[in-house]
């Protein structure tokens, strides 16, 4: 195998790489907006989500805490 030959194989399996990167970015965005909620447009839906939100009791152990802190 000559050394062209070789860098034609180097640049096609760098070019297969950044595919499946690519691949792999976009199937984290879909798993990601799977657990999005749903975009809210009016404002005064918003303030009420977010006044439903933090009256809603939220029960967290010491260690969920303590990793965010």
């Amino acid at each position: 195998m000559n050394m062209n030959e070789q860098w034609k194989k180097l640049m096609l399996l760098v070019m297969k790489f950044f595919e499946l990167q690519n691949e792999l970015t976009n199937l984290r965005i879909e798993e990601m907006n799977e657990w999005e909620p749903p975009s809210i447009e009016c404002d005064a839906c918003f303030v009420k989500a977010v006044e439903e939100a933090a009256q809603a009791e939220h029960d967290f152990d010491d260690e969920f805490q303590g990793e965010w802190a």
